[in-house]
């Protein structure tokens, strides 16, 4: 039997801890905040895909508590630097480790921590949010992108990337492989990097930001452009002006129902820090390298790492003045 380990199960995490449950895996979630329902009573996911389902995986509240080896880790938790020295004891010689995260350049640092490890690096698009410990409510949109890092790996890691597929389709889902996905990580960076920052900072979601300005819309899609320019520049001529558009159809088809909350909009309102780096920041630090101008990119960037940091209040932060 296969073996799984979901660090970070929260809505993403759960759902996909789901999938491999119903796939015949063997499943141990890792959870924080949630540990103690869902250690009693489990995971309730209620679906537009799947219907009403439940599930009840070996629950542990940290990485040493788990009982490997596992043949694969989902790293399902929010990609902030220095999250691949959280999995270290757990991953052995044979584990697989795949980054369900958003970003780009993501994958570097675990391949720096695990030369001898396959990395799979996942895309993912699953509307889902945690309403309550242990009760997840996920939306119509399901696809699971994956493929090796990097593209070049041996044949050992492509058939690590088949098996992955074959579990997602045996567990009722959607999950197409890549050669190089690092495309659609891309495509995704675009929608992450226009409407994460924007909604968190307005606090909007997607549907009510397009109905705050008539502005709100093409501003969006400039962001988006900016940063198909810089995946263009790094060799990734993707993000084009048909698939702006696709993407951009989700959200106006809201308009006339009610809108979707960014993971960044949900993060600042429960007072969590959110990803900054892993989405602007790498994205920045590439254009400057490549010498593409991306001064939308570089005000959100600024704006939300000023948001980010009154939100976790580092040490540098310091009080008003009195006088």
């Amino acid at each position: 039997m296969v073996k799984v380990l979901i660090f970070g199960t929260g809505a993403v995490g759960s759902v996909y801890g789901w999938i491999l449950h119903n796939a015949g895996a063997e499943v141990t979630v890792v959870c924080r905040t949630n540990y103690a329902t869902v250690k009693e009573k489990g995971l309730l996911i209620r679906s537009g895909v799947f219907g009403k389902v439940h599930y009840k995986p070996t629950t542990v509240d940290s990485v040493s508590a788990a009982k490997g080896p596992f043949d694969f880790i989902l790293v399902c938790s929010k990609a902030f630097p220095g999250t691949s020295g959280l999995i270290r004891e757990a991953v052995s010689a044979d584990t697989a480790i795949v980054l369900a995260q958003n970003g780009i350049c993501i994958e570097d640092e675990y391949a720096e921590s695990y030369p001898g490890n396959v990395i799979i690096s996942a895309v993912v698009y699953l509307p889902v949010t945690q309403v309550e410990p242990g009760v997840i409510e996920m939306g119509l949109l399901e696809r699971f992108e994956v493929g090796t890092y990097p593209a070049t790996a041996p044949a050992e890691a492509k058939a690590k990337v088949k098996l992955l597929q074959e579990l997602w389709s045996a567990g009722g889902a959607t999950c197409k492989v890549f050669d190089d996905v690092q495309t659609q990580r891309w495509v995704k960076l675009a929608v992450n990097a226009a409407w994460n920052p924007m909604c968190a900072l307005t606090l909007c979601d997607d549907a009510n930001l397009l109905r705050s300005s008539l502005e709100a819309l093409g501003m969006v899609k400039k962001v988006m452009m900016e940063v198909g320019n810089v995946a263009k520049a790094a060799g990734y001529p993707v993000v084009t002006e048909e698939e702006l558009d696709g993407q951009l159809s989700r959200s106006k088809e809201r308009l006339k129902s009610g809108g979707k909350e960014p993971s960044m909009l949900t993060d600042i309102r429960n007072h969590r820090p959110i990803e900054v780096e892993a989405i602007l920041g790498n994205t920045v630090r590439i254009a400057q390298r490549l010498r593409v101008d991306v001064p939308y990119l570089e005000i959100l960037y600024t704006l939300a790492k000023g948001l980010d940091f009154s939100t976790v209040r580092p040490m540098e932060w310091k009080p008003l003045a009195t006088f």
